[in-house]
């Protein structure tokens, strides 16, 4: 009985990645709709972003959904689905942006991978819009490591370099407000964004809620 409650838990649980998924991909599909018909600049700029933001929590949810994976995933995995989101939907001609992500072996749970998943997408959204303006090509690295009960993962790009001057604090960007709300509230941890000899690197660190769904 108590192995007929677990498959039936975890059947519920794969349905229910499933449904969420499909219902997100529905508004994503709805918004592609109302990007297609809008010609304001700022519109079509603001209808993208939130295109990929649904999208990447999607993707997350289509991941969960493996039997495999009802646990959790890996950072990486969750890292390539939203690569792969930003390829079609952030990336336009004639950028081109090549990625490095660095295989791990750091698992997460399903609210925690949600997280994860908006927030690399901002930092690659960013990255784009910001870093690699007027450019033809840029590069994206993401590494994840854990030393000791902390996650430390990096998102580097090699576009412009950030200002000595520039201030988290002071950005009114929602990307970066958005950014700062997910990692402090809901991962309980921190990031440090600064500007390095090849680029930009923002830098989040947090705890790694085990057991958490």
């Amino acid at each position: 009985e108590a192995q007929t409650s677990v498959q039936t838990s975890s059947t519920l649980l794969q349905e229910m990645h499933h449904r969420v998924r499909n219902n997100l991909q529905t508004v994503a599909a709805l918004l592609s709709l109302q990007l297609r018909a809008t010609h304001a600049t700022e519109s079509i700029a603001v209808l993208r972003e939130a295109v990929s933001r649904v999208q990447a929590i999607a993707a997350v949810h289509d991941l969960l959904s493996d039997e495999g994976r009802l646990a959790g995933a890996s950072i990486d995995a969750i890292a390539g689905l939203v690569v792969d989101q930003a390829a079609v939907t952030a990336i336009q001609s004639p950028l081109r942006v090549s990625f490095t992500i660095s295989p791990s072996n750091i698992i997460v749970g399903s609210r925690q991978a949600t997280v994860l998943a908006l927030l690399i997408n901002e930092l690659v959204a960013n990255a784009i819009e910001h870093g690699f303006r007027d450019r033809s090509e840029g590069h994206i690295s993401i590494h994840a490591e854990m030393r000791g009960s902390l996650c430390y993962l990096d998102v580097e790009n090699d576009g412009v370099p950030l200002p000595d001057t520039f201030n988290v604090e002071a950005d009114q960007g929602l990307g970066m407000k958005i950014v700062e709300r997910l990692v402090t509230s809901d991962l309980g941890g921190q990031f440090v964004m600064a500007g390095t000899d090849t680029g930009t690197r923002v830098r989040l660190i947090f705890p790694i809620r085990s057991g958490e769904a």
